[in-house]
């Protein structure tokens, strides 16, 4: 077509090619938005996963993810289900024996004892792997012991969980050490720590638990 003539479209033929040439940028720029929008998303995608973590965690066994979901069970419990108490010197022993029949994961129980020490935790496969310590997002484990200086390897582990702290904001007023509380929650044999019991243990030099059963989650705590 010569310079001049009208296109079919209605355009010049030097106008048709200054349409053109801008035609071409727009979607040269448009293309490198795409591309790093299409960049930036699948980056934010892989850093921060598939959507949120799941009640079964990260875990891949079917044994694992019953225990993830175990330790993620909600907190809100009906005013009129009532708690077992359980002796928290029937959770302790100095004798060594094969713990896993002791109790029944599930069961909701209340017991008493002092809070030795209250460590906040980071990424476990009940989370994903995802919460920081730091950032206080993930669980807090917390030893209960039968006296005030109980050691760590005559002591059980209770859990507040990310639930619980939504639930009470000041959960940190509870964590006062040495002091006596009540705790209620949900028994839950946490296998994967029997390595870390003094009950359980075959290589013993880094114990710092009793057993492996846990409270976990706490659904509520008081100070006495």
């Amino acid at each position: 077509m010569k310079k001049g003539l009208i296109s079919p479209n209605g355009y010049s033929t030097g106008n048709l090619i200054c349409y053109l040439q801008s035609l071409k940028l727009s979607i040269m720029r448009k293309t490198r938005f795409g591309f790093a929008f299409l960049f930036v998303a699948g980056f934010s995608f892989s850093i921060l996963g598939q959507g949120p973590c799941p009640k079964s965690g990260s875990a891949t066994s079917q044994k694992a993810k019953q225990l993830n979901i175990a330790k993620n069970k909600t907190v809100a419990v009906s005013s009129t289900k009532t708690p077992t108490a359980l002796s928290l010197a029937s959770m302790i022993t100095n004798t060594k024996e094969d713990d896993k029949d002791w109790f029944t994961t599930g069961d909701y129980i209340v017991t008493e004892g002092f809070l030795i020490n209250a460590i906040e935790e980071g990424g476990e496969s009940c989370n994903c792997e995802a919460a920081d310590a730091t950032l206080k997002n993930g669980d807090v484990h917390m030893y209960l012991g039968l006296t005030k200086n109980a050691k760590p390897k005559n002591c059980i582990i209770i859990e507040i969980t990310p639930a619980f702290k939504k639930k009470h904001p000041d959960y940190e007023k509870f964590l006062v050490l040495k002091k006596k509380i009540r705790v209620t929650g949900f028994l839950l044999y946490d296998y994967i720590h029997r390595k870390d019991a003094l009950m359980t243990c075959t290589n013993c030099g880094k114990i710092w638990r009793n057993n492996s059963w846990e409270i976990h989650p706490i659904t509520k705590i008081e100070i006495l």
